[in-house]
């Protein structure tokens, strides 16, 4: 009997490091959906970043240390506190099917009352599924939005078109990884440049990504949609000019 609860311990003991390290493995690459929300200091400008896993960092190396909101960080320095609010899968529309204003994340980045809100969602609209039209689109935009004004009437905020979406080597049309269409991403990006313009009075800037990564295939060879490292680094990069511009 003592041997065979030693067996048993052993064997639950070897499932608990395998569990361990898978988690650690998918938390390394920004595939466990995990967050690491630490808390401002006084005096800090706070600055969300809201999103889809693009934001969230989904499948980058070293996940922590490179998503975008970690980088944006580490440029913009001590005065700011960058939250990733990311959450893969989700979309703009509360009709889709995976409505960010349904997440935890969100619920999480209205308490966090931000100063600065870097918003960036739309990719997930563009699936068959979820996509419906411009009218709509830009009306669910406005709603989410006037959440985050309602919470902080003096938040700035910083809208950024969707990453570019690409096609599989051969393809023009249709969808692409994780059922995305590329060609309705990019009307997105052009429906979000038109509505920055009209609303120069309430949006901070807009901030070009589609168009920064429109000519960059080689960040996103792991799946046509989301960027690497580089790719969010650039990012990182560009929103921080904006900020501190």
């Amino acid at each position: 009997m003592k041997k065979i609860l030693k067996i048993i311990g052993i064997i639950v003991v070897v499932l608990a490091l395998i569990v361990a390290v898978g988690i650690a493995i998918l938390y390394n690459n920004g595939l466990s959906g995990m967050h690491d929300h630490s808390e401002p200091i006084e005096g800090q400008i706070k600055v969300a970043c809201v999103g889809d896993s693009i934001t969230y960092g989904h499948g980058i190396s070293n996940w922590k240390k490179n998503n975008y909101p970690a980088k944006l960080g580490e440029i913009l320095g001590d005065g700011y506190h960058v939250a990733n609010f990311g959450e893969s899968g989700r979309t703009l529309s509360p009709e889709g099917d995976q409505p960010y204003t349904e997440s935890e994340q969100y619920r999480l980045s209205l308490e966090y009352c931000p100063d600065i809100l870097i918003f960036m969602l739309g990719t997930n609209d563009s699936k068959p599924e979820n996509w419906q039209d411009e009218e709509t689109f830009l009306r669910y935009l406005d709603e989410m939005l006037d959440s985050y004004r309602e919470v902080n009437p003096d938040v700035k905020i910083y809208i950024c078109t969707p990453a570019t979406a690409f096609f599989a080597e051969g393809q023009t049309e249709g969808t692409t990884n994780f059922d995305i269409q590329p060609l309705v991403v990019d009307d997105i990006a052009n429906y979000t440049r038109a509505y920055a313009l009209a609303h120069l009075l309430e949006i901070e800037t807009l901030v070009d990504v589609h168009y920064l990564t429109s000519g960059h295939p080689e960040w996103f060879e792991a799946d046509n949609v989301h960027p690497d490292k580089n790719g969010a680094f650039a990012i990182a990069e560009l929103i921080a000019k904006k900020i501190l511009k």
